[in-house]
């Protein structure tokens, strides 16, 4: 008799324990943004920084390119902010719901014989914290406690577009056609390699007089991306070579600064800066190349 006893408290328990349900606090309505992303496609691609070059180098970064279809809503929310049930405090609310319900009437009794001095409102609070807390299935309201249940949710597409999502190709080797020939350029740890069409030194200029480029990442079949340059670029880049030849088939004083002024005029400053401290360097120990220099500069 006292083990069925037992079992049949034990089973009470556990029924109250794991049946009990959510203190409703109040309703909340919400809206919020939700974005959904689906993937077309991907492949890979060659990005130029400056977007469209026009200086004498720029940057080439190995990138991989995926396409995404782009949905945007808004959602309205309609819940509910509750108190969790959480059983285990039962064991102290049910105890001080006991002590709370003398309290509560005594409480009552002073807010009828002090004519609302003593606020009814604090005497129906009292009351509400005896009842709840008497409750097995119900936990005290909790603040701190506070989950929000979301009851209703309704989507409107606001917008829909097409993305690209562009990652960078990390030590990728980018390789570079024009005019028949054929370069290489191995990227860093961010998949960018510097290209430089006119340089001081020619072995490393990529430009030969062709204007049409292809660029393609190593182990791909196709080109990640032409590249047609306008004529008057590719006459500058011409004129620009020439200046340099043109200095180095006779140097001096005098035509270093009439190359580096070509150089100018035709907006490649940071070669003909490059230009000119090299070929002052190279040439320091040379009093008469120095002196020619500074005199032609000041004219």
């Amino acid at each position: 008799m006292r083990k069925s006893l037992s079992l049949s408290i034990a089973a009470l328990f556990s029924v109250v324990f794991f049946s009990g349900c959510n203190n409703v606090i109040r309703t909340y309505d919400e809206i919020e943004d939700r974005v959904d992303r689906t993937v077309i496609g991907t492949k890979h691609s060659v990005v130029f920084n400056p977007v469209e070059p026009d200086g004498f180098e720029f940057t080439a970064t190995a990138a991989n390119v995926t396409k995404q279809k782009v949905k945007k809503f808004q959602v309205f929310v309609h819940g509910e902010m509750v108190t969790p049930y959480q059983g285990w405090r039962e064991c102290y609310e049910i105890p001080c719901g006991l002590l709370l319900v003398p309290v509560s009437l005594c409480s009552h009794i002073i807010s009828v014989f002090t004519f609302g001095v003593y606020p009814f409102s604090f005497s129906n609070h009292v009351t509400d914290l005896a009842y709840s807390g008497l409750n097995p299935c119900l936990n005290w309201e909790s603040e701190t406690r506070l989950e929000k249940c979301p009851l209703e949710a309704k989507d409107k597409l606001i917008d829909e577009a097409e993305e690209d999502q562009i990652s960078p190709i990390p030590n990728a080797t980018i390789v570079v056609s024009t005019g028949g020939a054929e370069r290489r350029f191995d990227t860093d740890n961010f998949g960018a390699a510097k290209i430089v069409l006119v340089g001081l030194n020619r072995s490393e200029s990529l430009f030969g007089g062709d204007r049409l480029f292809r660029f393609t990442i190593a182990g791909d079949r196709e080109p990640a991306r032409e590249w047609l340059i306008s004529r008057q670029y590719a006459n500058r880049l011409l004129r620009a070579r020439a200046a340099i030849m043109r200095y180095e088939s006779d140097p001096s004083g005098r035509a270093l600064v009439l190359a580096v002024k070509t150089l100018e005029s035709l907006k490649f400053t940071g070669l003909a800066y490059q230009f000119e401290r090299g070929e002052l360097t190279k040439h320091g120990k040379d009093a008469a190349f120095i002196k020619e220099f500074n005199e032609v500069s000041l004219e």
